[in-house]
């Protein structure tokens, strides 16, 4: 987990005195005591056009009247999608390095923008790039870990009465390199600025928080108020779009709440995610990742040794439901949920030919999806897992595979059955709402 500064005990009352500058980190410096501030986060589609910017603008702007505000924004829209192919129609595989140096520009671009919007509606604002507000970093591009948050430069302006804009996804390695923490990686930009400020966390995007199905594909998805942390990342990892698995995994690490709300002011719904105790075990949601490949090898009769070394080498490639037995080893790769899908898949092969005479079959399947059912108790409760074969079984589902941990029961489908199977799924465990009355 990063190491954050000026974070706060549960309970503690969340003011802070600001340094008189950056170069006086002290937790005691002299200044002008302010109210713990609030950060902010914006998804790509909250600013994909400058109607919308300027509706989020006025939004920062009315709460900058009673509290300092951090702003943590995405790239407008699909940028960071188009910035991805166009560096492919170049070279496939784009070099990692360039590749992250470029993306970045997408969270600078709605980030100045933002910051521009937000002091024509008579606010001072300040945009700053992941390096500039103190954002630490590992070494690996493409898929960086945050390692420290230094926010002196973020605490002086807040000081100085200015709303800070942040670019999400982004920081800065030990090495100096300008690094992307992955898809999703804003959120867990916006999560570790709360810890290191001692502040509220709200998400806004498009959707009023969390619901037990999405609500654009399932029209009897229920809002969830209050979820757990270990419920929401499993949701994140099964490929729910609200949050970022990384930022729920941070956000529990630093006791940090977050509230995901809806962008528009008029929608008043949210879910609230933190430690609440676990109220009802089952399903409580159906999430789906829409891309997924299945990579697996066979193996003759080989050496422990040559084994441990393929599950590791599997393992590094970062394969949910990684599988490991005395005959090979396998797991699951998303394409949505990571920008370096193709080159996996390309290390994977390498791996496989490596192997030599010593490979009995290898496997590359994509045209997949993974559907889960998510909640506690699943993997405890083997009802669940035969009540959901009915229901996919009834509706003509083909499963190529079932994998199941503690909080997920996931089933790897046919890409165009994909919608089908979460309709099946919600329908058997959830239902429809209760009517309105």
């Amino acid at each position: 987990m990063p190491e954050v500064r000026r974070s706060f005990a549960p309970g503690e009352k969340k003011t802070y005195n600001p340094p008189v500058n950056a170069a006086d980190p002290g937790p005691d410096a002299p200044g002008t005591a302010l109210a713990a501030p609030v950060v902010m986060k914006f998804g790509g589609s909250s600013v994909s056009d400058l109607d919308r910017l300027r509706s989020v603008a006025a939004k920062v702007a009315l709460r900058a009247r009673d509290q300092p505000v951090v702003v943590v924004v995405s790239a407008m829209g699909k940028t960071t999608n188009g910035l991805v192919d166009m560096a492919r129609e170049l070279s496939s595989p784009p070099p990692v390095r360039e590749l992250d140096m470029l993306l970045t520009t997408g969270e600078r671009s709605s980030m100045a923008l933002l910051a521009i919007a937000i002091q024509a509606a008579g606010q001072p604002a300040i945009s700053l790039t992941g390096s500039q507000c103190g954002i630490i970093t590992d070494h690996q591009h493409g898929r960086a870990r945050i390692m420290e948050v230094r926010p002196f430069r973020i605490v002086d302006e807040l000081a100085a009465g200015s709303v800070v804009i942040v670019g999400g996804f982004q920081g800065v390695s030990y090495k100096r390199e300008v690094t992307t923490l992955g898809r999703g990686g804003s959120d867990t930009t916006a999560v570790a600025l709360a810890a290191a400020l001692g502040a509220d966390c709200e998400i806004y995007s498009d959707v009023d928080g969390v619901y037990s199905a999405d609500p654009r594909e399932v029209s009897g998805a229920r809002p969830i108020p209050e979820l757990d942390y270990e419920t929401m990342q499993a949701l994140a990892r099964a490929g729910a779009k609200v949050l970022h698995s990384q930022a729920v995994e941070l956000a529990e690490d630093r006791g940090i709440a977050i509230y995901a709300r809806h962008v528009s002011p008029g929608i008043t719904g949210q879910t609230v995610i933190r430690r609440n105790p676990v109220t009802k075990l089952g399903v409580r949601a159906v999430a789906s990742d829409p891309t997924i490949v299945d990579l697996g090898v066979e193996l003759r009769c080989v050496a422990p040794r040559v084994l441990g070394e393929l599950s590791a080498e599997l393992a590094a490639l970062g394969l949910r439901y990684l599988k490991v037995d005395s005959r090979g080893a396998g797991g699951l790769l998303s394409h949505s949920q990571r920008t370096d899908s193709g080159a996996i898949v390309r290390r994977f092969a390498e791996l496989v030919r490596s192997l030599g005479a010593n490979v009995e079959s290898a496997c590359i399947r994509d045209r997949l999806s993974l559907v889960s059912c998510i909640g506690a108790g699943i993997e405890e409760r083997p009802e669940i897992a035969a009540h959901a074969h009915r229901a996919l079984k009834a509706a003509g589902i083909s499963l190529e595979g079932v994998h199941t941990d503690t909080r997920s029961l996931a089933f790897v489908v046919r890409r165009s059955q994909r919608r089908a199977a979460v309709e099946a799924l919600h329908a058997a465990f959830i239902g429809a709402p209760p009517p309105v009355i």
